[in-house]
């Protein structure tokens, strides 16, 4: 696993503002104790969860997350877990979650896995790519144009002169090593890449890990190469969450999230209302002043997703550094 400190990742996407969809207008967050005290006050049809600093941190479950999952579905309202997780088919993503004691089921997981179909049919069904993951037979199996690409490390860039293109599926098994050797074949000609997880980092168990977005990034400043983005928070995936819920209004779907650059930036650009949550990429960190920097505003903010009770909205953006 590749980790990164804070302020490199953050870095990272306030360097990287050309390549991520328009900043939606700023509003001013109303503070609040949890994701229940939004559902009481606001008309909310439907609750997009982020997995990974919302529900989880790797191995552990966050606390409230079982109990708001479980208030969500009493309430009647519709549960989406719109994630970058990519590594697994949603299907996988559901039974990760269960495993973890969460009531999330197959069809209630998107991810930009689900855009993969139609990134490879406009590259020619992926004929003459090379897909680089944890997992790849699980993904070649359905896409057999596809090649296989592993141990990159062991070869030199040459090694892959035949490939027009890369689907990076994930980074997580890498190890240094692999990672020169990634940054060595984007030198050494560089080629298109379908990123299904734009995330830079990821909160993982205390860390924050090195993710496809990142090193997407640093290949198309350096280097020039041209990425096609899959997953949060690009319009594409959130189009599928409004498509699934076609009768709804999108500013009666809530997305809860960790990221400003990926949650709430996809969200509020999609028209859907954003509760931001302080347990993942932003944990231990000035959130008011966070949010100043990259100019990203969620409709509201919490330390977690625990029910509580109510909290008065402020009413001046002078007063989010107290967050």
């Amino acid at each position: 696993m590749l980790t990164q400190d804070f302020d490199t990742a953050w870095d990272t996407y306030l360097q990287s503002r050309d390549w991520f969809p328009p900043l939606p207008p700023p509003v001013t967050p109303c503070p609040v104790h949890g994701l229940a005290e939004v559902l009481d006050t606001e008309d909310i049809a439907v609750v997009v969860l982020d997995a990974y600093g919302v529900l989880h941190t790797g191995s552990e479950t966050l606390p409230g997350a079982r109990e708001a999952i479980d208030d969500i579905r009493r309430r009647g309202l519709s549960v989406c877990v719109l994630t970058n997780d990519v590594t697994h088919e949603p299907a996988g993503v559901a039974a990760g979650l269960r495993r973890r004691g969460l009531d999330i089921r197959a069809d209630d997981v998107i991810s930009g896995r689900d855009l993969l179909p139609d990134a490879l049919a406009a590259v020619g069904g992926g004929a003459g790519w090379g897909v680089i993951a944890i997992h790849p037979r699980d993904i070649t199996a359905r896409f057999p144009s596809l090649s296989v690409v592993e141990d990159l490390a062991a070869g030199s860039p040459s090694d892959w002169d035949h490939i027009d293109g890369f689907v990076l599926v994930d980074c997580f098994h890498w190890t240094e090593a692999d990672l020169a050797a990634f940054r060595a074949l984007m030198r050494h000609r560089p080629r298109p890449l379908i990123i299904p997880n734009p995330d830079v980092a990821c909160p993982y168990d205390g860390a924050l890990t090195i993710e496809p977005g990142s090193l997407a990034l640093a290949a198309a400043r350096q280097h020039g190469v041209a990425v096609r983005f899959l997953g949060k928070p690009f319009p594409a995936l959130y189009e599928r969450v409004k498509a699934r819920h076609g009768t709804v209004n999108p500013r009666r779907i809530l997305m809860v999230g960790d990221s400003p650059h990926t949650d709430v930036l996809g969200a509020r650009g999609a028209g859907l209302r954003c509760l931001l949550v302080k347990t993942g990429l932003l944990n231990d960190e000035p959130v008011g002043t966070r949010l100043a920097e990259c100019g990203l505003w969620p409709d509201f903010i919490a330390d977690a997703i625990l029910l509580s009770t109510s909290k008065s909205c402020i009413t001046s953006k002078s007063n989010v550094n107290n967050l």
